[in-house]
């Protein structure tokens, strides 16, 4: 077994190379010379390539933080109509601050809401609007964040399982259903954009096993999909009012154009995408499926006197399965997939009727003659009876594109869509300025559902597809061609739309009716990389050729080595001073946006100090290349810093990066700023930021990124725990997806320093052929002889391959067994056997609740009530070390079944200022609640749990860490973790903190049965 201390530098290099662990003290470990010149630093934008440059690209992103994103990723759009263009930009600068990067195994996410609730699924994501996400964001020139995103919705924890809760949606156990949404539709249209074949193609099994998972609400008899309208992310519809008035939130189950018309898109997409692998059989059932949908569609959910699709109740909710009485907006969704058979068109006059959808802020969710329009639609959030919403709005919108291109009728025009357009363009405003929220009023200039801290630029719409595909006009094919139907204004003197990426290309469409426009002759032209590829004199339908499709290399995607969406755990943040109302877990939280609205950054605002700084902690040692930090700049009391220096941790000291490369040379505000230099390895990085004269320093997102590791993954898992003299199991896998040539591999883990990992058996494979995976355990065990570390350790699987290309794997966690024992000093030990409550302080909580009763002798000591209380025991025993450990035995419950039973466990200072652990008996749930001078540190996150009489329930302190454990069944496990910072670190912090307990009862009388408190020396 190898130990850093025991090699020189030159082995430890090898070392890790080959499989090492690394161990205390880390020393810096240049890379090999060879894999640093293979493995540049990886761009940060996607390259143009050859294009037009008819518009001022740097004007039209004025005022835009970070405008290189935009230069370097957005089609650029000039009309005539302000609103239009403004709100254009605007909703780019909404997708951005949407793409949120998670972890190496996931890449980057899409996100709704800023902050995710708490029935979103792992990692943030709500299905509801994923279609919508991969529409607009088919238009970026960067596609590895929908590549992402659709790998995380049908392979990734996006498909895995969730609750069948009714919270949660009851009918599906897997959060890629827990919405209805149009999931291989909005693949295929994507790679019509994009024309990568082979990416969409490999996704073809899980789109069909996505399509057949909605089978559990097929039925048979009808040929039709049931949903109920709130997992249609619908709450309060008018057809829900109608088919269950008792729970409108819900409604009634039914059969709805939503689901069945993405269902029938699915099936067409799904067929198209077999026909181009060349499987006809799977390509003929899908079609065949989609053709069952349509009739079944116009039979049972078209009323030919009405003229419009419905809801139809489910049997059991309505013996008659009739039609519901009120038009909703739903009904045009057929439109969206070609779906409604020629003939339906006149359902369209319903939009226009100012008795129907039509509205100065529209359309509405429901008709205006309903009688349940609007109903208790200002009172509250998220009534779909009649309020606009973007949401609606927009598969609406592309419904109309739709019916205007690929129907015969004359129910609306070009004008009409025009119209609709524009009116969804004012309907984005606030003070003045371009802005989305949830839900707007038909009828007047405000946003009706706008909760502050949540709903702001709410992502959960297309603007920006609407008018590329819809008003301009671009509609992507999947041959060599691109084919432009622009619906714009006839009376509109010109617009452009310039250096769309198309199939790999750049397409530009310009229309200038006179020439004097764009200076390139009057009429419309199409251009394709910057050359001219077809025209024509007036606005009208236009192909024109485009070469073959290049396929974007998903090998380039990088990794952000110190990126951590948990908020526990590695990489873990530290900062030297954080303002109160900052959060320094914000600045490696894979979120990017660049003002206060929600709160997302760490500054220094009001540090006494001359310099601080803002540094990851790897857990492991972790080769660094290339450092980012985004500025953030309120233009206030928050600047762009003065100066900064990059250092790294030697394994003693600090010490400065050295041949740094920066971009820009002096540090920018709002904006992007990058240090890249020869490959090191370390477990810290720290920016030491100086002040800007009269201000101070905020980042809203520190990185540090690793090149790509090719189409391979490495995955680590972890089986038993460890402690000290016995190793934990830990697998390592390399896995060859099938690029990759047949390659020599080397497999190597990563530990904390002072750990040991050893191989079992042999961490090189002569060849791992494509398709093929390599497997190499380990055995993983602590350091001996020092002080006790129990929870969730960091690992991590490197693998080495192809010469000079290196994978990484997310990080494993190897648990460490709690040993109350190994904490040699005893500070307290009470089992209640005498009268001992004199030695304890009781302390209230703020929150209203009384103080118990409380008594103590006879085993146990004991406090209740007849009306709610709370009360916090701080013990006669002070807190001595940064490693030590709480624990008490569980006495009694109220076992009333009342909200509050709770028990609590930790150190206690006073009223305001407390470090614990608690116990709901109730809700069998467990977690951390940490206040410091009377405010709360985030500690998000509940463990289920079962105490009974007589288990033991504990909180461990390890630095700037805690670990809440339970001793249940024979065996402590490990509950809950959370970073304090410094709340408990030093001798100076941990002043007042006394071992201690607390009891929270609605009524009734709770007790604990004794309390220890260790330490180590």
């Amino acid at each position: 077994m190898l130990r850093t201390s025991e090699v020189t530098m030159r082995h430890a290099v090898a070392m890790l190379a080959t499989l090492a662990a690394l161990a205390a003290p880390t020393t810096l470990i240049p890379a090999p010379a060879e894999a640093a010149h293979a493995q540049a630093p990886p761009a940060v934008y996607p390259e143009v390539g050859r294009g037009t440059a008819f518009l001022d690209h740097d004007a039209l992103v004025s005022g835009y933080a970070e405008p290189e994103w935009y230069k370097a990723n957005i089609p650029f759009l000039e009309v005539p109509d302000r609103e239009i263009q403004d709100v254009y930009y605007y909703r780019w600068s909404t997708y951005k601050r949407h793409i949120r990067y998670t972890d190496s195994a996931t890449g980057d996410v899409i996100t709704e809401f800023h902050n995710p609730p708490g029935y979103s699924a792992p990692l943030g994501g709500i299905v509801a609007a994923a279609g919508h996400h991969v529409y607009e964001g088919r238009w970026l020139r960067d596609t590895r964040p929908i590549d992402d995103y659709l790998t995380y919705w049908l392979q990734g924890p996006g498909a895995g399982p969730k609750p069948k809760e009714e919270y949660l949606n009851k009918d599906t156990d897997d959060w890629a259903h827990q919405y209805s949404w149009w999931a291989a539709d909005a693949a295929y249209q994507r790679y019509l954009v994009t024309g990568d074949a082979s990416f969409v193609e490999g996704l073809l099994p899980d789109l069909v096993r996505q399509y057949d998972k909605w089978g559990g609400q097929y039925d048979k008899k009808l040929g039709l999909y049931w949903s109920v309208p709130v997992w249609d992310a619908m709450e309060y519809t008018a057809s829900a009012y109608e088919t269950d008035p008792a729970d409108p939130y819900h409604g009634g189950a039914g059969y709805r154009p939503t689901l069945n018309a993405y269902q029938y898109g699915d099936a067409r997409a799904i067929a198209a995408i077999a026909t181009m692998g060349g499987d006809k059989a799977l390509a003929e059932k899908f079609e065949k499926r989609a053709a069952s949908l349509r009739d079944a569609l116009h039979r049972y959910l078209w009323d030919p006197e009405r003229s419009f699709f419905y809801h139809k109740a489910r049997a059991d909710l309505d013996p008659q399965q009739r039609l519901v009485s009120t038009r909703e907006q739903i009904g045009f969704v057929p439109w969206a997939f070609d779906m409604a058979e020629p003939g339906t068109e006149r359902a369209w006059a319903q939009l226009l009727d100012p008795q129907g959808f039509a509205a100065p802020y529209g359309p509405t969710t429901a008709e205006r003659r309903s009688p349940l329009f609007m109903r208790d639609a200002l009172n509250g959030c998220c009534r779909w009876d009649g309020p606009s919403w973007p949401y609606s709005t927009s598969t609406t919108l592309t419904a109309m594109a739709n019916l205007l291109d690929d129907y015969d009728q004359d129910v609306v025009t070009p004008a009409d869509y025009y119209t609709v357009l524009r009116g969804y363009a004012l309907t984005q405003y606030k003070d003045g300025h371009p802005y989305v929220a949830e839900a707007h009023h038909p009828d007047e200039p405000r946003w009706i559902y706008d909760s502050p801290g949540h709903s702001e630029h709410y992502n959960h719409s297309t603007f920006n597809d609407l008018v590329i595909s819809g008003l301009i006009g671009l509609r992507p094919q999947k041959d060599g061609t691109v084919v432009l139907k622009p619906l714009a204004p006839a009376g509109w003197d010109y617009f452009a739309l310039e250096n769309v990426p198309y199939h790999g290309h750049n397409v530009t469409v310009l229309w200038d009716r006179d020439g004097s426009r764009y200076g390139q002759g009057a009429g419309l032209r199409v251009y394709v990389d910057g050359r001219q590829a077809a025209k024509r004199a007036t606005v009208g339908e236009l192909t024109a050729r485009v070469p073959a499709a290049v396929a974007p290399g998903r090998s380039s995607r990088p990794d952000d080595d110190a990126a951590n969406p948990y908020g526990t755990g590695y990489p873990k943040p530290f900062a030297s001073y954080t303002n109160g109302i900052d959060n320094v877990w914000e600045a490696v939280d894979g979120r990017i946006f660049y003002d206060d609205v929600p709160h997302n950054r760490w500054t220094n605002y009001r540090s006494p100090n001359a310099e601080d700084h803002l540094g990851v902690d790897f857990g492991v040692p972790t080769r660094v290349s290339d450092v980012r930090f985004y500025a953030y700049d309120d233009g206030g009391g928050v600047k762009a810093p003065a100066s900064y220096r990059l250092e790294f941790w030697d394994g003693a000291a600090w010490r400065e990066v050295s041949d740094q490369t920066r971009t820009p040379e002096r540090p920018v505000g709002a904006a992007l700023n990058r240090v890249t230099f020869p490959a090191l390895t370390t477990t810290r990085i720290r920016l030491v930021f100086g002040n800007p004269p009269g201000a101070y320093v905020g980042v809203t997102e520190l990185q540090a990124w690793s090149p790509a590791a090719g189409d391979t993954s490495v995955d680590v898992a972890v089986a038993g725990q460890a402690s000290a003299g016995v190793p934990a199991e830990v697998t390592t896998t390399f896995a060859n997806r099938g690029r990759t040539p047949a390659t020599r591999v080397t497999s190597s883990l990563a530990v904390p320093p002072g750990w040991s990992a050893e191989p079992v058996g042999s961490p090189r494979a002569p060849v791992v052929r494509p398709g093929g995976e390599f497997t190499v355990r380990w055995r993983v065990a602590p350091p001996a002889g020092t002080a006790p570390s129990p929870g969730a350790h960091p690992v991590r699987a490197i693998t080495e391959y192809a010469g000079s290309a290196r994978a990484v794997s997310p990080y494993g966690q190897v648990t460490v067994g709690l040993d109350p024992d190994s904490y040699g000093k005893v500070d307290i030990e009470d089992d209640f056997a005498a009268d001992t409550s004199a030695g304890y302080t009781l302390y209230k909580p703020e929150g209203g609740e009384a103080l118990p009763a409380v008594t103590a002798g006879g085993g146990r000591f004991a406090g209740g009530g007849t009306q709610p209380f709370f009360g916090l025991a701080a013990g006669p025993a002070a807190l001595s070390s940064a490693d030590a450990i709480s624990v008490v035995t569980a006495g009694e419950f109220a076992g009333t079944g009342s909200p509050e039973d709770s028990v609590f466990v930790g150190w206690v200072k006073d009223a305001g200022t407390y470090v614990t652990a608690w116990y709901n008996n109730t809700r069998k749930q467990s977690g951390i609640n940490v206040r410091v001078g009377g405010r709360f540190l985030d500690t998000p996150g509940d463990a289920q749990l079962t105490l009974k009489p007589g288990d033991r329930f504990a909180l461990a302190l390890s630095g700037d860490t805690i670990t809440s454990f339970a001793y249940t069944g024979g065996q402590w496990r490990p509950l809950r973790t959370a970073d304090i910072g410094g709340t408990l670190a030093t001798p100076q912090a941990r002043e007042g903190f006394r071992y201690g307990f607390g009891l929270r009862g609605t009524s009734g009388t709770i007790a604990v049965a004794g309390l220890e408190g260790r330490a180590s020396p």
